[in-house]
């Protein structure tokens, strides 16, 4: 009877063994398995096969360990939540670290060896683990892989933030997600922490994954670098001379206060100009901006070049500058094309004729754009109908920069055209422009009428002299 009682507790023992509690420092576990792990697969964490489900709607994970060594007590499914560890005595420890998406991050070690951070062969340190910050700063650990087996490996590389903080690695100033270290040797590689400037201050964790092995480093945020969110929509144009430039401002007022901050632009060329508004179609320049406490706000930056600017790639720097006189500053750029630009002159829009008669209109169509040509130039003309037009030429191959092309329309209307005034619409055409003129034609014809008037005095005046004489001595 005593000795069922002491089976029965002795049971009872090892199922509580398997108690969760939140993750601690022990250097007496060497880790087996670590990094992230689809929920629903299995995997081999040693001697042992582990399976891990997020519990839906949960910050929970159901670990199923299994294998032919595993007592059939520990074989019973077991919540963990995320933060906490599962022991399962003398066979594993299971810390849930956190549950990104459809994978769960962890890290699963055996009883014995010195340091979780080593692991076949393979060591991973970073001699400053700990680091200080402004919000907005980009931080950089150097990571040391070093790998003390006989053989090369490549090792994925992971990291992430729990504020969302953007991490990634660097070797020889490139991003990487691989390293490859031959064997017994060492890669140093940058793990690179972006800031958010709105971040609060104090210490934040960021861990970091080199295949399995994980680690874990800290930034201090000891002030806020800036007020302000500040981004461009496009951070880079390229636009033809004489366009309209303009780029997308966004601002954001992170604080819980009112502030105000002045916008200015630095590096731009000689001659430049530059000016911010409330929108593209506003003509009102402003060169400040009041924002109410986490409020955001959309600009627009115009770059006015002078007419005598060259192509080419140019470069210059937008400024906004936060209460307490930090700057934000976002690098711009802008690549000018050679620009074309038709202007079209005559000596004048008006002209009187007679019906079927011919003149003449002369046009003068120029290239005030800079480096490239007119193409294909030519005259379309709309005119009355039964008038006739004929241009010379009839069409030009090119017109280059800084010529002028002279057009001559030779127009008749016709003979028995009634008086009265007439519109000629000419667009001169080309593969990049045009450009439309509008003419007025007046029609006169001949007036007969005081022809017929002095002809009906001469008669009168002959017929009154004969009945004179006939009758005018009686």
């Amino acid at each position: 009877m005593i000795g069922r009682v002491f089976s029965a507790l002795l049971a009872l023992c090892l199922v509580l063994g398997t108690l969760i509690v939140p993750a601690v420092a022990d250097d007496s576990y060497t880790t087996v398995l670590s990094g992230p792990m689809q929920s629903g697969e299995t995997s081999r964490a040693g001697d042992y096969y582990i399976r891990f489900d997020i519990v839906n709607g949960s910050n929970t994970v159901n670990v199923t360990l299994s294998g032919a060594t595993v007592p059939q007590q520990f074989k019973t499914p077991r919540n963990v939540v995320v933060g906490s560890s599962l022991y399962y005595p003398g066979m594993l420890r299971v810390y849930i670290d956190h549950i990104e998406g459809n994978q769960v991050y962890v890290d699963v070690a055996k009883p014995g060896g010195s340091s979780g951070a080593s692991t076949s062969g393979t060591k991973v340190s970073c001699d400053i683990p700990g680091q200080t910050a402004l919000g907005g700063d980009v931080v950089s650990f150097p990571v040391v892989i070093q790998n003390n087996d006989d053989s090369d490996h490549i090792y994925t590389l992971d990291s992430f933030s729990e504020i969302s903080w953007k991490t990634w690695f660097e070797y020889g100033n490139k991003g990487v997600y691989k390293i490859s270290v031959p064997a017994k040797q060492s890669r140093t590689v940058e793990l690179m922490v972006q800031t958010w400037g709105n971040t609060p201050k104090g210490e934040q964790k960021v861990t970091a994954y080199v295949d399995n092995i994980r680690l874990e480093v800290f930034v201090d945020i000891t002030s806020a670098n800036q007020s302000a969110d500040v981004s461009y929509k496009v951070g880079s144009k390229i636009a033809s001379i004489g366009d309209k430039i303009t780029y997308d401002l966004h601002i954001k007022n992170v604080q819980a206060k009112e502030n105000t901050y002045r916008l200015s632009v630095a590096g731009l060329p000689e001659n430049w100009y530059a000016r911010f508004k409330e929108s593209a179609a506003s003509s009102e320049e402003i060169s400040e901006v009041v924002m109410p406490a986490s409020s955001e706000k959309d600009l627009v930056l115009e770059i006015v070049p002078p007419y005598s600017v060259s192509a080419g790639d140019f470069n210059f720097t937008s400024v906004v500058t936060t209460p307490d006189n930090l700057t934000i500053a976002k690098e711009l750029a802008l690549t000018l094309k050679s620009g074309t630009a038709m202007n079209v002159v005559s000596s004048k829009l008006a002209y009187d004729t007679k019906p079927g008669e011919t003149f003449d209109i002369v046009l003068y169509v120029s290239n005030t754009g800079q480096g490239s040509a007119l193409t294909n130039v030519y005259l379309d003309v709309q005119a009355p109908q039964g008038w006739l037009v004929q241009t010379s030429p009839n069409r030009t191959n090119s017109i280059k920069a800084g010529d002028t092309q002279t057009f001559t329309m030779t127009v008749q209307s016709p003979g028995n055209i009634v008086a009265s005034d007439y519109e000629l619409n000419v667009v001169v055409k080309s593969d990049q422009a045009e450009k439309e003129k509008d003419y007025r034609i007046t029609v006169n014809t001949e007036s007969y009428i005081p022809y017929i008037g002095t002809g009906v005095l001469i008669v009168v005046a002959v017929g009154l002299f004969f009945i004179y004489r006939k009758y005018g001595r009686r």
